[in-house]
């Protein structure tokens, strides 16, 4: 049945997502709505673009009680996998994590670095001079 629902998807900043995204060859709209099947809409701080340009049933909303981001989706007019987007997302929001604790911690870092390990894992060498 196709709706709206609510998916974990362990990000909390936007300029994060949307280095992602575009990362992920998609791109995004910002505070817009999104509409599921039904034509049910729920307004996106953050909603995805497909490749092809059309606005997807899949966006970032604010929580107003814990003022936390949550994945809104109706997955079933979105040309890929809930687990494989929230998967890639989150990798890649966990990715920008760890190069701006880089730089707040003023280690040093080439991005050309960055690889990729056996288990789809990203690794990085980072240095810091005392």
């Amino acid at each position: 049945m196709s709706h709206f629902a609510t998916y974990e998807c362990k990000v909390s900043n936007l300029d994060f997502i949307k280095a992602g995204l575009q990362e992920m060859g998609l791109s995004f709209k910002e505070n817009t709505t999104i509409k599921d099947w039904y034509g049910q809409a729920r307004h996106s701080k953050l909603a995805v673009v497909s490749e092809d340009g059309r606005l997807l049933p899949l966006g970032w909303v604010e929580n107003q009680e814990t003022k936390t981001l949550e994945l809104q989706a109706d997955w079933f007019k979105v040309p890929f996998s809930e687990k494989d987007f929230t998967n890639r997302i989150s990798q890649h929001h966990s990715k920008y994590q760890v190069f701006q604790a880089c730089q707040e911690n003023r280690w040093d870092y080439n991005m050309s670095d960055l690889t990729m390990n056996e288990n789809g894992e990203f690794e990085l060498v980072a240095t810091q001079f005392n």
